[in-house]
């Protein structure tokens, strides 16, 4: 049997390929009968001779055999489907070979020369709207996953043509802006009422650029919503070029970017503002100052800066905690911000309100920049009202806190013509203004920064002076004068500097605070006066009190009693021959810490006594509580008390107020007979001065103790008029020796 080739379906039109296959077979099958018909008449032909009626009857045979087929196939069709079939047929009806050319095709396929029609498909006007539906249906899809796209990544696409004067936008802009998409209309003039006022110049310049042909980079701006809400956004644009230098339009894409907007803010908010008060930190005011400094150098004006401390807030911190401590710096970063409102004139800025010109430089320190400030007087007139603003009191955690502050002033370009120079001078300023009693302000003046130099260099020799033993102690008796008995001995601490000589407390009792080396200063002081009394007792002199004064640092030191007794043992002295003195301005500074520490000490057996009575606070309420043995009365009244009337007075009080709390007095700077005498009419026999003696070496003292004197105390000693053990032993923080006056070897302390 032979098998034709079959068409592929693809060469046909997709829906109908099955069964125009189907067709096509049948159609073989009706050749083959046909050619099967033919074979006996042509063989009759051939043994008859009589080709004419072979012919004849093979060529009605070959006719009507495949018209028999197709019928009977029609038959069949019909019972499964014939409409179907039947459109089939009359579609591809050309494609079923009849006749001798349908023989052609069999025989040629037969002697390898396959060849099959296959007619051009012609569409008609139903397959055409389809394939449109189709590809409309392809854009709707292509549109709509393009808007979910938009819509996800928060960027929308716009069109503007300038001749048209018409601005496209897609579903996504209109999200962003805020408007409703079938109620408004993108014209230019509506847009721009979109765009934040102060954007508008920008976002014109920049469209009518793009409009031109140029190319421009990206743009942000604010949009303003309907609803008045604030949003940033990114625009990004090219133009459509025309095929010349110009445009025929501009196509571009908007990016929301509020939250990028908003992190960025934050970002600059954390590096450029102080986190507790909202106000500018040091980075961002250096770079305002900068900029204020360029311009005042351009333009030849002059302003001025506040340098501002506030005082004693370590001990508020310490105190009532450091919750409390950040809170008051709240407060204060509010006041300051008022006064300088009102003082300098200045209002909050536009869209701007935390760029002032004040910020906080670090811990408790703000500064202030005062534009247009060209003169001293204007510059205190500002100042003067930042203290009264912060005197005000303050109620935090149910506590008053007062608040005062020290400022240091520096005017441009007087003062400093670069940044650091002027920040500088302001900060040795304030510190000027703190060691002339804090809550007050203090211009700039050039010896200042002469004086912190040579603060500086102490510093050094300080350190090198400690561990060279640079130092070296005097010792000044107190002298019953009733008797010449010597009850107790100062001792009294000198720095023989190797270039500048014998130097003053005041020139390095506060640098020694400052800088913690008051501790194994003080140390030295005491075990040197200790290891003195022990070679006095082992020369037969006898106990002699021998004191040392305490800092204030080390007076509210919780290790201090410990330690005392620890030195005390080593030495082999017992506590109860050493007297510690104190200032009442020690005692204010932390009057409870002073006070548990006191009482510490004093149940040891260590003597109290408060130095410099009459020059401090004063108060009887707090003497009342503070556990202490003698008082020691100022210099300066022992000086003016024999020509001052009200210095008479108040001598004769103090005296009259430790006689009636059996509180022995000790009278200092004793340097005449007069002053003597009235002391000793008052009562008041202990005293100590040159006019009794001189400080002296340790050597020296003993000679002294050994003659005339020490013979009376050995017989006071023994009639019990001295107590034994009482050696006092005074240390004041700026209770040492001072270097000798030109007039004569007359030796100072500073009270």
């Amino acid at each position: 049997m032979i098998e034709l080739p079959k068409p592929s379906p693809e060469a046909l039109p997709s829906p109908l390929a099955a069964r125009a296959a189907q067709v096509r077979d049948r159609a073989g099958l009706a050749f083959v009968a046909a050619l099967a018909g033919l074979l006996p008449f042509a063989i009759v032909g051939a043994a008859t001779g009589l080709w004419a009626a072979a012919a004849a009857a093979g060529a009605v045979v070959a006719v009507a055999l495949p018209a028999i087929v197709r019928k009977r196939h029609r038959f069949i069709d019909g019972m499964r489907g014939p409409s179907r079939v039947a459109q089939a047929r009359d579609r591809f009806a050309d494609t079923l070979s009849r006749g001798v050319k349908g023989l052609n095709q069999v025989f040629g396929q037969l002697a390898g020369r396959p060849k099959l029609l296959r007619p051009r498909y012609q569409p008609t006007r139903s397959d055409d709207t389809a394939c449109q539906q189709r590809r409309v249906d392809k854009r709707r899809v292509v549109v709509r996953h393009l808007t979910r796209a938009q819509r996800i990544a928060r960027v929308g696409s716009w069109e503007w043509r300038p001749a048209a004067d018409r601005i496209n936008w897609s579903a996504e802009v209109f999200r962003i802006a805020g408007v409703p998409n079938p109620g408004f209309r993108p014209e230019r003039a509506a847009v721009l009422q979109l765009v934040h006022p102060a954007d508008r110049r920008a976002f014109a310049r920049w469209l009518v650029a793009l409009a031109r042909g140029k190319s421009r980079p990206g743009l942000d701006l604010r949009i303003v919503r309907p609803t008045g809400e604030i949003r940033h956004v990114h625009l990004l644009g090219e133009p459509l070029h025309d095929g010349g230098d110009g445009a025929k339009g501009v196509f571009g894409t908007v990016q929301e970017a509020t939250e990028h907007a908003r992190a960025l803010e934050e970002a600059r908010r954390l590096a450029y503002y102080d986190a507790l008060t909202e106000l500018p930190n040091r980075a961002r005011f250096d770079e305002n100052l900068a900029a204020t400094l360029r311009r005042a150098q351009c333009d030849g004006r002059s302003f001025a800066l506040l340098f501002l401390d506030l005082d004693q807030f370590k001990r508020i911190n310490d105190t009532l905690g450091h919750a409390v401590g950040d809170e008051l710096l709240r407060i204060i970063a509010q006041r300051l911000t008022r006064v300088l409102r009102l003082d300098h004139g200045q209002e909050p800025r536009v869209g701007d309100a935390q760029e002032r010109d004040l910020c906080r430089r670090g811990g408790d320190e703000f500064i202030v920049l005062l534009n247009g400030v060209a003169d001293e007087p204007a510059a205190a007139r500002v100042a003067q009202r930042v203290l009264e603003a912060l005197a005000k009191p303050v109620v935090l955690a149910r506590n008053q806190v007062f608040v005062s502050a020290s400022i240091g002033i520096v005017l441009f370009p007087r003062d400093g013509s670069d940044l650091s120079t002027l920040l500088m001078n302001a900060d040795i300023a304030m510190y000027q203004a703190k060691s002339r009693g804090r809550n007050r302000y203090s211009f700039y003046e050039e010896s200042m920064r002469v004086a912190t130099t040579r603060r500086l260099l102490l510093e050094g020799d300080l350190r090198r002076a400690v561990e060279g033993q640079q130092f070296e102690i005097a010792y000044q008796p107190q002298i019953d004068v009733r008797t010449g008995a010597i009850v107790g001995v100062e001792a009294l601490l000198r720095w023989n500097h190797p270039q500048q000589g014998q130097l003053s407390p005041t020139q390095f009792i506060g640098v020694a605070e400052e800088t913690g080396l008051i501790g194994p200063i003080w140390e030295w002081v005491l075990v040197s006066a200790l290891v003195q009394h022990n070679a006095w007792r082992e020369a037969g002199i006898g106990a002699l009190t021998v004191g040392v004064n305490l800092s204030s640092a080390q007076l509210v030191d919780p290790g201090l009693p410990a330690r005392l007794v620890e030195i005390a043992e080593l030495v082999g002295v017992r506590p109860q021959h050493v007297e510690l003195e104190v200032t009442e301005s020690m005692l204010m500074a932390d009057f409870e810490g002073a006070v548990r520490n006191l009482g510490l000490l004093r149940a040891l057996g260590i003597k109290i006594a408060i130095d410099d009575f009459g020059t401090g606070y004063s108060s009887l309420a707090y003497l009342r509580r503070l556990p202490f043995d003698k008082l020691k009365l100022d210099q300066s009244f022992t000086r003016d008390a024999v020509v001052n009337a009200q210095d008479a007075a108040i001598t004769r009080a103090i005296v009259a107020m430790a006689k009636s709390l059996d509180i022995e007095v000790v009278a200092e700077g004793v340097e005449t007979d007069a002053q003597r005498d009235f002391l000793e009419a008052l009562g008041c026999t202990t005293m100590q001065g040159f006019l009794l003696a001189r400080p002296m070496p340790g050597a020296a003292m003993a000679e002294f103790m050994r003659g005339t004197h020490g013979r009376r105390v050995s017989a006071a000693v023994q009639r019990d008029e001295v107590p034994r053990g009482a050696v006092v032993f005074e240390v004041e923080p700026d209770l040492v020796l001072m270097p000798q006056e030109a007039s004569g070897d007359r030796l100072l302390r500073r009270h």
